[in-house]
């Protein structure tokens, strides 16, 4: 009894146990045949080449020749999908469902939205070109996702180009520089090329246009490479280290420019072949040249010329997988130039701003250097017009008065003839010495040539002006210099005005106070030991 009480139980733990497994076994084989239900395979209708069988999210490797190329599309969706492909380089398609011209979606690449069920449907696509179309199945929602995050980056990448452009132009123009120039022309041609391969346009024009900005694509190559090559044989100073190869370099990116304008005029397939190979070998060439000098530029100390080596070096790796190695990524294909130069543009920003701050302080050391007076360490009469322009504006404002102190040296034409120009010049920087060590940093104490020099003073009552003035006379007429061990006394004509209402113009107040110089001087040939105060 007890053993055929315990076979019964065995027998019912192994039926409970297969059941178990079988159960398993259909969940997975309704699971494996619900994923295996969904497919999508595409034949070349113009070759002999075997269906390719498209992975969802993945791109096909097929080819298209140039001219018209036919593929058949068999799926079978559970839930419909899109089905996509490159946009540069087809000049016209359409896709024939049950007799219907189905119409695409407006996307940045060709793009049809397809139904769920089984169906086939003839896709036509007309090219100018032998290209890769990469056809991509992808999930409805996983494809508007990836399309809208895709805008967004090209957006912000086009915002950096269009903010770059009027960046520079505006420095260019205030700083004179012609690289500014050169480096707007640049971008705005980067810009467009990728602008016109990305299609970012098709989402706001007709498709019935494709073939006029295909031509504007080939045209934005080309002047993507002639601008290129001006700017960097300008920025990396090739013209003056490397000038035969800055030479050759310009030539064959005109030589560039010109297969492009040929590609576009003539409609013939030997042209096109030949003259694709030399726009991308050529490309690559110049790319090639360019990064080696940099790195030659790099060493020899050359400002920007190491940022332009790392940039270059990304460029140069996307060209490569553009041009020799065409296939091998389409991740790179597409994107790598986009990266690179987007890399690239911040990089030669970073250089272009380095560039904007030396040249501001070159240009804020020049007109420091033009406002002075060398020889004598202060204003010159430009300097000293400027800043006697602010003392004006803030006494118009704050009110007080302005004094004018106008200083001419007496008989300094006999120190220069009895003792030599140098002397004079020590009796000049004497004076000029004495004059910054008596007024205030707010002040302006300028020389407006020969022996001639003037204060300008900002005060906020009268009775502030005459213990000034005359503090300045009775210094600057006990000045002496010693020459040969012997002195030579320094004298002066001081003439001073006194402004309670705001002066229209310099010219106003140097005029009075050279009338009330003269007037001292004619004071001192009759009473030379008296101070008078003008």
């Amino acid at each position: 009894m007890a053993d055929e009480k315990y076979h019964k139980n065995t027998v019912s733990n192994i039926l409970q146990g297969g059941a178990k497994y079988l159960f398993l076994f259909f969940i997975c084989l309704i699971a494996f045949n619900s994923n295996a239900a969904e497919f999508c395979n595409i034949t070349p209708l113009n070759s002999q080449s075997s269906p390719s069988y498209l992975q969802l999210n993945t791109t096909s490797k097929l080819q298209a020749k140039r001219g018209a190329n036919q593929f058949q599309l068999n799926c079978l969706l559970e839930h419909g999908g899109v089905l996509s492909f490159l946009r540069p380089g087809v000049d016209g398609f359409t896709w024939q469902q049950n007799g219907v011209t189905k119409q695409p979606l407006k996307s940045a690449q060709v793009a049809f939205l397809m139904d769920s069920g089984s169906f086939s449907a003839i896709i036509t696509i007309e090219s100018k070109l032998n290209y890769t179309p990469r056809f991509k199945w992808q999930d409805t929602k996983i494809f508007f996702r990836e399309t809208q995050q895709h805008n967004l980056i090209m957006g912000a990448f086009y915002g950096l180009c269009i903010t770059l452009i009027f960046y520079v132009l505006i420095m260019g123009h205030r700083l004179h520089d012609k690289i500014f120039k050169l480096y707007s022309a640049y971008i705005f041609c980067i810009g467009s090329f990728i602008l016109l391969q990305e299609g970012q346009l098709y989402l706001f024009i007709a498709d019935h246009v494709s073939s006029l900005l295909f031509d504007l694509y080939l045209l934005s190559i080309g002047l993507t490479v002639l601008s290129a090559t001006w700017f960097m044989c300008a920025l990396l100073e090739l013209n003056s280290s490397w000038p035969k190869t800055s030479k050759v370099l310009k030539i064959m990116a005109s030589i560039v420019m010109c297969f492009c304008l040929i590609k576009i005029l003539f409609n013939n397939t030997l042209v096109w072949q030949v003259a694709g190979n030399i726009m991308a070998y050529g490309s690559l060439t110049i790319v090639t040249v360019i990064f080696v000098l940099s790195a030659q530029q790099a060493r020899k100390g050359i400002r920007e010329a190491s940022l332009v080596f790392v940039a270059l070096s990304l460029v140069l790796v996307s060209m490569i997988f553009r041009v020799l190695l065409i296939n091998q990524s389409p991740f790179m294909q597409r994107y790598g130039f986009i990266l690179a130069f987007a890399v690239e543009s911040f990089l030669l920003a970073v250089a272009v701003s380095r560039r904007i701050s030396r040249m501001r302080i070159a240009q804020r050391r020049a007109e420091t250097e033009a406002d002075y007076d060398h020889l004598c360490g202060i204003l010159n009469r430009r300097g000293w017009g400027k800043k006697s322009a602010g003392l004006i504006e803030q006494h118009a404002k704050k009110g007080g008065v302005l004094c004018l102190m106008y200083i001419d040296l007496d008989d300094f034409k006999q120190i220069n003839d009895n003792y030599g120009h140098a002397v004079g010049d020590e009796a000049l920087c004497k004076v000029a010495a004495s004059l910054k060590s008596i007024v205030r940093t707010s002040d302006a104490v300028g020389r407006l040539g020969g022996d001639e020099f003037v204060v300008l003073a900002h005060f906020y009552t009268k009775a502030q002006v005459n213990p000034k003035t005359h503090h300045l006379k009775t210094e600057l007429n006990t000045l002496t210099i010693t020459h040969n061990d012997q002195p030579i006394s320094i004298k002066a004509s001081i003439g001073s005005s006194v402004f309670s209402e705001p002066p229209k113009n310099i010219d106003e107040i140097l005029k009075a106070g050279d009338t009330a110089m003269y007037h001292e001087k004619l004071q001192r040939k009759v009473k030379p030991l008296t101070l008078v105060d003008g």
